[in-house]
């Protein structure tokens, strides 16, 4: 009984991050509300359900801290998740240690502390686990978020040497901003192509079409819709990550600002009309659950 219960948790957990589990890019870190607005907010419940789950046999228990490290990330409580992967990384069978070690590194990279999550992630990315190449992507992150430019560049260029999977349109993105950032045109300019030519449909490919070549874009002319902004590139990419498999094929990030003050702004194309882009946002926002504005650039 313990552990169909533990089962029926996972599968309702599994709905609500599969935007963070599945996304074609860089470790999701973005709001509950953009992921599961009503279920992540009222779930309670379920923590105290999968705590008591946690007290069982030690498969059981795993699967429980597993899950509810999940529920805490949903909802933004990185410490807490942490903390959760953590228990379960040690309770869980070897061969599905990686899985917890992987949440356990997107957990610190939310509360901003790269050197614990490169030791978990680089864990992760030197085995064979599926979440090998995101692993590795998310040591990118770390590396970035330590000031290490250099090293993150590194490390992303070495992922796009082998078959980067899933985690290819958000590597080559990163790389053509880093290489923006370290006046390396033509390394920017070969990594765009790349993402063009091998992702076309990504939502990475999106913003490369709206924003070819510089970090920092200026929209001109027209109207635009959009869904809010980040200090944190990250959560912004996985909101437009989030619009764009919700059929919003036009989501892209947008940076403005003088750097290092630059703010991420998730946007859903350009329109030419403002009742255009109204319609736009009454659509993003039901089927977003978020709130989307009309703005002129």
């Amino acid at each position: 009984m313990l552990r169909s219960m533990v089962t029926r948790l996972a599968i309702l957990m599994t709905a609500l991050v599969s935007a963070a589990a599945a996304a074609p890019g860089a470790p999701p870190r973005a709001p509950a509300a953009a992921r599961a607005p009503s279920v992540v907010r009222s779930g309670d419940s379920l923590v105290v359900a999968l705590r008591r789950l946690e007290s069982g046999t030690p498969e059981q228990g795993a699967d429980a801290a597993l899950v509810l490290g999940q529920l805490h990330y949903a909802r933004g409580e990185y410490r807490l998740a942490a903390e959760a992967f953590s228990r379960a990384a040690a309770r869980l069978d070897p061969s599905r240690k990686p899985e917890a070690r992987y949440w356990m590194g997107l957990s610190w990279l939310g509360l901003g502390d790269p050197n614990q999550a490169r030791a978990a992630l680089e864990d992760v990315a030197a085995g064979d686990s599926p979440r090998r190449a995101l692993a590795q992507l998310g040591v990118a992150e770390a590396w970035e978020l330590a000031g290490r430019a250099d090293r993150a560049q590194f490390t992303l260029a070495s992922l796009l040497d082998s078959d980067p999977g899933e985690a290819g349109p958000a590597a080559l993105s990163r790389l053509a901003a880093l290489a923006d950032a370290a006046q390396q045109p033509d390394v920017a300019r070969k990594a765009r192509e790349r993402l063009m030519r091998e992702y076309p449909a990504s939502f990475e490919a999106a913003g490369a079409r709206l924003t070819p070549a510089s970090p920092v874009v200026d929209l001109q002319g027209g109207w635009t819709v959009e869904l809010g902004g980040f200090a944190d590139e990250v959560r912004a990419r996985s909101l437009a990550a989030t619009a764009h498999r919700a059929g919003f094929r036009d989501a892209a990030v947008v940076t403005r600002g003088p750097g290092p003050n630059w703010t991420h702004v998730v946007v859903l194309g350009r329109f030419g009309s403002a009742a255009e882009a109204r319609g736009e946002a009454e659509r993003a926002a039901l089927a977003l659950g978020v709130t989307a504005k009309v703005a002129r650039p």
